[in-house]
């Protein structure tokens, strides 16, 4: 697994770690629990798994042009390493209510694929070619993808710390 995949794996073993399945659906007023921001996780990395594996199945990248903005938003976020609370999570990674105790496997095995994935794809395409965008970043190529779920995921584990016990 690359390296950057596999800090995820573990930070979310390290967050999780001893944690009874019934904390897992504790959370507080208007906040994800933290099977939710699991299920969000596993989303995203299930997600950019399916395009990635678009892209080297159909043997064409599906990055379209991004704008300043974007480009300004990937630096900081992917280049910088700072996560902006507040936004909204898009549609596709909203959680939807995956039981507690299936929660870590579906992730795991997403990561897996995730891996895969983007392992095939840079093969194929080169370390450089932007392949598909992110829904508010734009496009990334693979070195900026697995950076990105490494930087949302970091930005996650704070939000499952505050819910642990004792916090």
């Amino acid at each position: 697994m690359h390296a950057d995949l596999e800090r995820i794996l573990e930070l979310v073993t390290g967050a999780t770690a001893n944690l009874p399945v019934e904390r897992l659906d504790v959370h507080r007023p208007d906040k994800w629990s933290i099977a939710q921001i699991l299920e969000h996780l596993e989303k995203t990395f299930a997600s950019t798994a399916y395009i990635l594996n678009r892209c080297v199945e159909q043997r064409q990248a599906k990055a379209k042009p991004t704008t300043l903005g974007q480009r300004v938003g990937t630096w900081v976020v992917v280049d910088l390493g700072h996560f902006p609370s507040g936004r909204r999570s898009p549609d596709v990674a909203l959680p939807t209510g995956t039981p507690a105790a299936e929660v870590m496997a579906s992730l795991t095995t997403s990561l897996h694929r995730l891996d895969s994935a983007a392992a095939m794809a840079e093969a194929m395409f080169g370390p450089r070619v932007k392949l598909a965008n992110h829904p508010v970043l734009g496009a990334f190529n693979v070195r900026q993808w697995r950076r990105f779920h490494l930087i949302h995921t970091r930005h996650h584990m704070k939000q499952i710390a505050a819910l642990r016990p004792g916090t």
